[in-house]
Protein backbone atom coordinates (compact mmCIF):
# COMPACT_ATOMS: atom_id res chain seq x y z
CA UNK A 1 0.00 0.00 0.00
CA UNK A 2 2.86 2.39 0.83
CA UNK A 3 4.42 1.82 -2.60
CA UNK A 4 1.07 2.46 -4.31
CA UNK A 5 0.74 5.78 -2.47
CA UNK A 6 4.28 6.77 -3.55
CA UNK A 7 3.45 5.93 -7.17
CA UNK A 8 0.21 7.92 -6.99
CA UNK A 9 2.03 10.95 -5.55
CA UNK A 10 4.66 10.71 -8.30
CA UNK A 11 1.90 10.32 -10.88
CA UNK A 12 0.13 13.40 -9.55
CA UNK A 13 3.29 15.54 -9.72
CA UNK A 14 4.17 14.41 -13.25
CA UNK A 15 0.57 14.86 -14.42
CA UNK A 16 0.50 18.44 -13.14
CA UNK A 17 3.78 19.19 -14.91
CA UNK A 18 2.46 17.57 -18.09
CA UNK A 19 -0.69 19.67 -17.97
CA UNK A 20 1.45 22.76 -17.55
CA UNK A 21 3.60 21.94 -20.58
CA UNK A 22 0.63 20.96 -22.75
CA UNK A 23 -1.22 24.14 -21.84
CA UNK A 24 1.72 26.52 -22.18
CA UNK A 25 3.89 25.06 -24.92
CA UNK A 26 1.10 23.57 -27.02
CA UNK A 27 -2.24 25.15 -27.70
CA UNK A 28 -4.49 25.95 -24.75
CA UNK A 29 -6.36 22.93 -23.41
CA UNK A 30 -10.12 23.19 -23.99
CA UNK A 31 -11.51 21.77 -20.77
CA UNK A 32 -15.11 22.11 -21.96
CA UNK A 33 -14.31 19.84 -24.90
CA UNK A 34 -12.73 17.26 -22.59
CA UNK A 35 -15.74 17.22 -20.26
CA UNK A 36 -18.06 17.00 -23.25
CA UNK A 37 -16.02 14.13 -24.68
CA UNK A 38 -16.87 11.96 -21.69
CA UNK A 39 -20.37 13.23 -20.93
CA UNK A 40 -21.94 14.30 -24.22
CA UNK A 41 -19.87 13.11 -27.19
CA UNK A 42 -20.69 9.66 -28.60
CA UNK A 43 -17.00 9.16 -29.49
CA UNK A 44 -16.24 9.21 -25.78
CA UNK A 45 -18.86 6.48 -25.29
CA UNK A 46 -17.33 4.48 -28.14
CA UNK A 47 -13.97 4.83 -26.44
CA UNK A 48 -15.25 3.46 -23.12
CA UNK A 49 -16.95 0.56 -24.93
CA UNK A 50 -13.72 -0.15 -26.81
CA UNK A 51 -11.83 -0.15 -23.50
CA UNK A 52 -14.25 -2.76 -22.14
CA UNK A 53 -13.85 -4.88 -25.30
CA UNK A 54 -10.08 -4.73 -24.85
CA UNK A 55 -10.39 -6.00 -21.26
CA UNK A 56 -12.80 -8.80 -22.21
CA UNK A 57 -10.56 -9.96 -25.07
CA UNK A 58 -7.56 -9.85 -22.72
CA UNK A 59 -9.45 -11.98 -20.20
CA UNK A 60 -10.24 -14.50 -22.94
CA UNK A 61 -6.50 -15.02 -23.52
CA UNK A 62 -6.07 -16.10 -19.89
CA UNK A 63 -9.26 -18.18 -20.01
CA UNK A 64 -8.06 -20.08 -23.10
CA UNK A 65 -4.55 -20.72 -21.76
CA UNK A 66 -5.61 -21.72 -18.26
CA UNK A 67 -8.32 -24.15 -19.38
CA UNK A 68 -5.88 -25.86 -21.72
CA UNK A 69 -3.25 -26.13 -18.98
CA UNK A 70 -5.24 -27.07 -15.87
CA UNK A 71 -7.67 -29.94 -15.42
CA UNK A 72 -9.60 -27.80 -12.93
CA UNK A 73 -11.95 -25.30 -14.62
CA UNK A 74 -10.69 -21.73 -14.45
CA UNK A 75 -13.72 -19.47 -14.77
CA UNK A 76 -13.98 -16.44 -17.03
CA UNK A 77 -14.69 -14.35 -13.93
CA UNK A 78 -11.29 -15.30 -12.50
CA UNK A 79 -9.66 -14.60 -15.88
CA UNK A 80 -11.27 -11.15 -15.93
CA UNK A 81 -10.11 -10.44 -12.37
CA UNK A 82 -6.58 -11.42 -13.39
CA UNK A 83 -6.72 -8.94 -16.28
CA UNK A 84 -7.96 -6.21 -13.94
CA UNK A 85 -5.11 -6.90 -11.51
CA UNK A 86 -2.61 -6.72 -14.35
CA UNK A 87 -4.12 -3.48 -15.64
CA UNK A 88 -4.08 -1.79 -12.24
CA UNK A 89 -0.48 -2.61 -11.33
CA UNK A 90 0.82 -2.07 -14.87
CA UNK A 91 -0.58 1.45 -14.69
CA UNK A 92 1.48 2.09 -11.56
CA UNK A 93 4.76 0.46 -12.54
CA UNK A 94 7.66 1.47 -14.81
CA UNK A 95 7.53 -0.10 -18.29
CA UNK A 96 4.25 -1.80 -17.31
CA UNK A 97 6.18 -4.57 -15.52
CA UNK A 98 4.38 -4.79 -12.18
CA UNK A 99 1.16 -6.41 -13.35
CA UNK A 100 2.71 -9.77 -14.18
CA UNK A 101 4.06 -10.25 -10.65
CA UNK A 102 0.64 -9.70 -9.11
CA UNK A 103 -1.02 -11.90 -11.74
CA UNK A 104 1.31 -14.74 -10.73
CA UNK A 105 0.38 -14.13 -7.09
CA UNK A 106 -3.33 -14.18 -8.03
CA UNK A 107 -2.98 -17.52 -9.83
CA UNK A 108 -1.08 -19.01 -6.89
CA UNK A 109 -3.83 -17.87 -4.54
CA UNK A 110 -6.25 -19.76 -6.76
CA UNK A 111 -4.34 -23.01 -6.45
CA UNK A 112 -2.03 -22.80 -9.50
CA UNK A 113 1.59 -23.71 -8.79
CA UNK A 114 4.32 -21.14 -9.38
CA UNK A 115 5.77 -22.81 -12.49
CA UNK A 116 2.39 -22.97 -14.22
CA UNK A 117 1.53 -19.43 -13.11
CA UNK A 118 4.79 -18.06 -14.48
CA UNK A 119 4.40 -19.87 -17.81
CA UNK A 120 0.85 -18.55 -18.33
CA UNK A 121 1.83 -14.97 -17.54
CA UNK A 122 4.91 -15.27 -19.75
CA UNK A 123 2.95 -16.72 -22.68
CA UNK A 124 0.31 -14.03 -22.25
CA UNK A 125 3.01 -11.39 -22.59
CA UNK A 126 4.53 -13.04 -25.67
CA UNK A 127 1.14 -13.37 -27.37
CA UNK A 128 -0.01 -9.83 -26.54
CA UNK A 129 3.30 -8.19 -27.38
CA UNK A 130 3.52 -10.15 -30.64
CA UNK A 131 0.04 -8.96 -31.59
CA UNK A 132 0.99 -5.33 -30.99
CA UNK A 133 4.26 -5.74 -32.91
CA UNK A 134 2.30 -7.25 -35.81
CA UNK A 135 -0.06 -4.26 -35.76
CA UNK A 136 2.96 -1.94 -35.85
CA UNK A 137 4.57 -3.86 -38.71
CA UNK A 138 1.36 -3.84 -40.77
CA UNK A 139 0.95 -0.11 -40.22
CA UNK A 140 4.63 0.78 -40.56
CA UNK A 141 4.54 2.04 -44.15
CA UNK A 142 1.40 4.08 -43.50
CA UNK A 143 2.88 5.54 -40.32
CA UNK A 144 6.20 6.23 -42.04
CA UNK A 145 4.43 8.17 -44.81
CA UNK A 146 2.62 10.29 -42.24
CA UNK A 147 5.72 10.89 -40.08
CA UNK A 148 8.35 11.08 -42.85
CA UNK A 149 9.28 14.69 -42.17
CA UNK A 150 10.18 13.99 -38.54
CA UNK A 151 13.49 12.12 -38.06
CA UNK A 152 13.01 11.88 -34.29
CA UNK A 153 9.82 9.81 -34.65
CA UNK A 154 11.58 7.48 -37.08
CA UNK A 155 14.47 7.02 -34.62
CA UNK A 156 12.08 6.32 -31.75
CA UNK A 157 10.14 3.91 -33.93
CA UNK A 158 13.26 1.85 -34.63
CA UNK A 159 14.16 1.80 -30.91
CA UNK A 160 10.63 0.64 -30.06
CA UNK A 161 10.79 -2.19 -32.58
CA UNK A 162 14.18 -3.35 -31.32
CA UNK A 163 13.10 -3.33 -27.67
CA UNK A 164 9.76 -5.06 -28.34
CA UNK A 165 11.15 -7.78 -30.58
CA UNK A 166 14.15 -8.33 -28.26
CA UNK A 167 11.84 -8.84 -25.28
CA UNK A 168 9.76 -11.39 -27.19
CA UNK A 169 12.83 -13.25 -28.49
CA UNK A 170 14.42 -13.46 -25.02
CA UNK A 171 11.28 -15.05 -23.56
CA UNK A 172 10.98 -17.45 -26.51
CA UNK A 173 14.63 -18.46 -26.06
CA UNK A 174 13.96 -19.22 -22.39
CA UNK A 175 11.03 -21.34 -23.56
CA UNK A 176 12.87 -23.39 -26.17
CA UNK A 177 16.43 -23.58 -24.83
CA UNK A 178 17.14 -26.17 -22.09
CA UNK A 179 20.64 -24.69 -21.70
CA UNK A 180 19.26 -21.26 -20.79
CA UNK A 181 16.70 -22.77 -18.40
CA UNK A 182 19.40 -24.84 -16.70
CA UNK A 183 21.54 -21.73 -16.36
CA UNK A 184 18.63 -19.85 -14.75
CA UNK A 185 18.03 -22.79 -12.40
CA UNK A 186 21.70 -22.73 -11.35
CA UNK A 187 21.44 -18.99 -10.64
CA UNK A 188 18.30 -19.62 -8.58
CA UNK A 189 20.01 -22.34 -6.55
CA UNK A 190 23.06 -20.12 -6.05
CA UNK A 191 20.78 -17.39 -4.66
CA UNK A 192 19.08 -19.92 -2.36
CA UNK A 193 22.44 -21.15 -1.07
CA UNK A 194 23.25 -17.61 0.02
CA UNK A 195 20.73 -18.18 2.83
CA UNK A 196 23.31 -20.30 4.68
CA UNK A 197 24.16 -17.35 6.91
CA UNK A 198 20.66 -17.58 8.44
CA UNK A 199 20.14 -20.17 11.17
CA UNK A 200 16.42 -20.07 10.41
CA UNK A 201 16.78 -20.96 6.71
CA UNK A 202 20.04 -22.97 6.63
CA UNK A 203 18.37 -26.31 7.37
CA UNK A 204 15.69 -25.62 4.75
CA UNK A 205 18.08 -24.95 1.84
CA UNK A 206 17.84 -28.53 0.42
CA UNK A 207 14.04 -28.26 0.57
CA UNK A 208 14.11 -24.88 -1.19
CA UNK A 209 16.40 -26.26 -3.92
CA UNK A 210 14.07 -29.22 -4.54
CA UNK A 211 11.11 -26.87 -4.72
CA UNK A 212 12.96 -24.68 -7.23
CA UNK A 213 13.66 -27.75 -9.39
CA UNK A 214 10.03 -28.80 -9.16
CA UNK A 215 8.75 -25.36 -10.17
CA UNK A 216 11.16 -25.23 -13.13
CA UNK A 217 9.81 -28.63 -14.21
CA UNK A 218 6.24 -27.34 -13.83
CA UNK A 219 7.17 -24.33 -15.93
CA UNK A 220 8.71 -26.47 -18.70
CA UNK A 221 5.80 -28.90 -18.81
CA UNK A 222 3.08 -26.23 -18.78
CA UNK A 223 4.86 -24.22 -21.47
CA UNK A 224 5.09 -27.31 -23.69
CA UNK A 225 1.42 -28.17 -23.16
CA UNK A 226 0.28 -24.72 -24.26
CA UNK A 227 2.87 -23.59 -26.81
CA UNK A 228 2.85 -26.86 -28.77
CA UNK A 229 -0.93 -26.74 -29.13
CA UNK A 230 -1.17 -24.48 -32.19
CA UNK A 231 -4.99 -24.20 -32.34
CA UNK A 232 -4.98 -22.86 -28.77
CA UNK A 233 -2.13 -20.44 -29.50
CA UNK A 234 -3.81 -19.16 -32.68
CA UNK A 235 -7.13 -18.72 -30.89
CA UNK A 236 -5.43 -16.80 -28.07
CA UNK A 237 -3.51 -14.69 -30.61
CA UNK A 238 -6.76 -13.70 -32.37
CA UNK A 239 -8.12 -12.37 -29.07
CA UNK A 240 -4.82 -10.54 -28.56
CA UNK A 241 -5.35 -8.85 -31.94
CA UNK A 242 -8.88 -7.85 -30.89
CA UNK A 243 -7.57 -6.50 -27.59
CA UNK A 244 -4.80 -4.54 -29.34
CA UNK A 245 -7.20 -3.05 -31.93
CA UNK A 246 -9.66 -2.05 -29.22
CA UNK A 247 -6.86 -0.38 -27.25
CA UNK A 248 -5.53 1.46 -30.33
CA UNK A 249 -9.06 2.64 -31.14
CA UNK A 250 -8.95 4.88 -28.05
CA UNK A 251 -6.65 7.29 -29.90
CA UNK A 252 -9.03 7.43 -32.86
CA UNK A 253 -12.01 8.12 -30.58
CA UNK A 254 -10.19 11.08 -28.99
CA UNK A 255 -9.11 12.51 -32.35
CA UNK A 256 -12.39 11.99 -34.18
CA UNK A 257 -14.33 13.68 -31.36
CA UNK A 258 -13.20 16.87 -33.13
CA UNK A 259 -14.47 15.57 -36.49
CA UNK A 260 -10.98 15.80 -38.00
CA UNK A 261 -11.39 12.99 -40.56
CA UNK A 262 -13.95 13.33 -43.34
CA UNK A 263 -12.91 9.90 -44.64
CA UNK A 264 -13.45 7.97 -41.43
CA UNK A 265 -12.18 4.52 -42.59
CA UNK A 266 -8.92 5.99 -43.91
CA UNK A 267 -8.54 8.17 -40.82
CA UNK A 268 -9.06 5.12 -38.63
CA UNK A 269 -6.34 3.16 -40.44
CA UNK A 270 -3.93 6.11 -40.25
CA UNK A 271 -4.46 6.56 -36.52
CA UNK A 272 -4.16 2.84 -35.80
CA UNK A 273 -0.88 2.72 -37.74
CA UNK A 274 0.66 5.70 -35.94
CA UNK A 275 -0.61 4.67 -32.50
CA UNK A 276 0.72 1.12 -32.91
CA UNK A 277 4.16 2.59 -33.62
CA UNK A 278 3.91 5.03 -30.70
CA UNK A 279 2.88 2.24 -28.34
CA UNK A 280 6.19 0.45 -29.00
CA UNK A 281 7.94 3.36 -27.24
CA UNK A 282 5.35 3.96 -24.52
CA UNK A 283 5.62 0.31 -23.38
CA UNK A 284 9.22 0.82 -22.30
CA UNK A 285 9.05 4.23 -20.65
CA UNK A 286 10.84 4.15 -17.27
CA UNK A 287 8.31 6.22 -15.32
CA UNK A 288 5.40 4.70 -13.36
CA UNK A 289 2.41 4.50 -15.65
CA UNK A 290 4.57 5.97 -18.47
CA UNK A 291 3.72 9.35 -16.91
CA UNK A 292 5.02 12.23 -19.00
CA UNK A 293 6.51 9.93 -21.66
CA UNK A 294 3.12 8.76 -22.92
CA UNK A 295 1.72 12.28 -23.33
CA UNK A 296 4.91 13.56 -24.93
CA UNK A 297 5.07 10.58 -27.28
CA UNK A 298 1.45 10.95 -28.32
CA UNK A 299 1.89 14.68 -28.91
CA UNK A 300 5.03 14.07 -30.97
CA UNK A 301 3.74 11.19 -33.08
CA UNK A 302 0.38 12.78 -33.86
CA UNK A 303 1.69 16.29 -34.53
CA UNK A 304 1.75 15.44 -38.26
CA UNK A 305 -1.82 14.12 -38.25
CA UNK A 306 -3.80 16.32 -35.85
CA UNK A 307 -4.11 20.11 -36.32
CA UNK A 308 -1.98 21.91 -33.74
CA UNK A 309 -4.95 23.85 -32.33
CA UNK A 310 -6.56 20.56 -31.22
CA UNK A 311 -3.46 18.57 -30.30
CA UNK A 312 -3.11 19.41 -26.58
CA UNK A 313 -6.79 18.73 -25.92
CA UNK A 314 -6.77 15.51 -27.95
CA UNK A 315 -3.63 14.34 -26.13
CA UNK A 316 -5.29 14.85 -22.75
CA UNK A 317 -8.54 13.19 -23.88
CA UNK A 318 -6.59 10.15 -25.03
CA UNK A 319 -4.53 10.03 -21.83
CA UNK A 320 -7.61 10.19 -19.60
CA UNK A 321 -9.38 7.51 -21.66
CA UNK A 322 -6.38 5.17 -22.01
CA UNK A 323 -4.83 5.64 -18.57
CA UNK A 324 -6.85 7.38 -15.87
CA UNK A 325 -10.19 5.71 -16.64
CA UNK A 326 -8.62 2.19 -16.61
CA UNK A 327 -6.59 3.06 -13.50
CA UNK A 328 -9.64 4.26 -11.58
CA UNK A 329 -11.96 1.46 -12.75
CA UNK A 330 -9.42 -1.32 -12.21
CA UNK A 331 -8.48 0.18 -8.83
CA UNK A 332 -12.12 0.24 -7.73
CA UNK A 333 -12.65 -3.35 -8.86
CA UNK A 334 -9.38 -4.53 -7.27
CA UNK A 335 -9.86 -2.84 -3.90
CA UNK A 336 -13.58 -3.61 -3.90
CA UNK A 337 -12.82 -7.29 -4.39
CA UNK A 338 -10.10 -7.20 -1.72
CA UNK A 339 -12.44 -5.58 0.82
CA UNK A 340 -15.17 -8.10 -0.02
CA UNK A 341 -12.77 -11.03 0.53
CA UNK A 342 -11.62 -9.54 3.85
CA UNK A 343 -15.23 -9.17 5.01
CA UNK A 344 -16.05 -12.76 4.01
CA UNK A 345 -12.91 -14.03 5.77
CA UNK A 346 -13.79 -12.08 8.92
CA UNK A 347 -17.36 -13.35 8.79
CA UNK A 348 -16.23 -16.97 8.40
CA UNK A 349 -13.74 -16.65 11.27
CA UNK A 350 -16.45 -15.32 13.58
CA UNK A 351 -18.87 -18.07 12.64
Amino acid sequence: MKRIIIYLVFLGIVSILTLYFLNNFGNTIEWGKIIGFFLANFWGLYGVISLLISWLADAMITYILMNKLDNKPFTFSKSFNMSIIGTFFNKLSPASTGGGIFQIAYLKRNGVNFGNSFSVVELRFIIKQSAMVLMAIVGFMTALTIMKRDQLTLFLTLIGFVLSVSGILILILINVSPAIRNYLLRITKWAINLLRFSKKFKSKIPEFNKKAEKEFDNYVQSTKIISQNWPVMIFAFLFAIISALAHLFLAFAAIQSFGIFENVPKGFLDVIAVQAIATMIIYFSPTPGSAGIAEGGFYLFFSTLVPLKFLSTVTLEWRILSYFVPLILSGLIFFGGSINRMMLKDKNSKS
